[in-house]
């Protein structure tokens, strides 16, 4: 009777919170704080990214001990191996993404802590998040890029694919400091553009406005100097921290109803085994 009496008051609970607060506390939200610890080269819900035109760059993803945003631990992308000396990155990315919640009306975002050491000399790489959103016309590349660059130090920065080539990297004008850093890109479904934020400010925005989705699979770069073989053991990385993406969509009422129904069917269960 008490482990039914819990239950039911469980179920209970659920229907408050969907009553009581509405579409705002069941809109669609995913986060990666890297606080469980994980075996193999990749955290659970993670893969390495695929190269379209070829076999990709494999990246590592280490849970990081000594530099964390938030909590005990965060995540270190290694550049493990290319298979051609030319490619200067690598990356990974989320799996089992929602596509109609990563659609244009439901204004979709993603985020993620970012902690740059800076490029220099000795250390030329840097991080970026990135997604590649459809487009009303198919095209070869679509990727939306944003962060920092190896090969440029002085500010952060982002780029939007354009059919004819467009304006290539923008600069934020805001300067690169060693610390933490908030990176947030959302798609707009008032004006069709995808918005940069760093550190909770706008600064900047795509000059595309023919997105469809933000894309379903958001991940991470890491990004070097080429060729890889030359760092030895000594493999570029970058260090992140509370991976997040979501958006307005709500599920529908018969999903929010499959979940309370199982609760119940469990409370069942438990009345008829007492």
């Amino acid at each position: 009777m008490k482990c039914f009496t819990i239950i039911a008051i469980a179920i209970c609970a659920c229907a408050v919170v969907l009553v009581g607060f509405g579409n705002a506390a069941l809109a669609y939200h995913v986060k990666f704080d890297f606080e469980t610890t994980w075996t193999g080269d990749y955290a659970p819900g993670w893969e390495n990214s695929d190269y379209r035109h070829g076999e990709p760059p494999v990246g590592k993803m280490m849970q990081q001990t000594t530099v964390a945003k938030n909590g005990t631990y965060g995540m270190k992308l290694i550049a493990d191996s290319t298979p051609e000396d030319w490619m200067w990155w690598v990356g990974v990315n989320v799996t089992d993404v929602w596509s109609i919640a990563m659609e244009k009306q439901y204004d979709p975002w993603i985020s993620v802590w970012y902690y740059d050491e800076l490029s220099t000399e000795a250390t030329p790489w840097a991080g970026q998040i990135n997604t590649v959103p459809s487009w009303v016309v198919d095209e070869d590349w679509t990727d939306v890029q944003f962060g920092g660059r190896f090969n440029v130090t002085d500010n952060y920065y982002y780029v939007t694919a354009h059919k004819t080539g467009g304006p290539g990297w923008q600069d934020t004008g805001v300067a690169r400091t060693n610390d933490w850093h908030h990176l947030k890109m959302q798609l707009s479904n008032s004006d069709n553009l995808i918005h940069f934020y760093l550190d909770g400010a706008e600064v900047g925005t795509s000059t595309r406005a023919d997105y469809l989705d933000l894309g379903t699979t958001p991940g991470l770069y890491t990004m070097f100097l080429d060729p890889l073989s030359d760092y030895g053991d000594d493999k570029p990385y970058t260090y992140w921290d509370d991976f997040e993406f979501g958006s307005t969509y709500v599920p529908e009422p018969g999903t929010i109803l499959m979940i309370l129904g199982g609760l119940a069917g469990l409370a069942g269960i438990v009345r008829r085994r007492k």
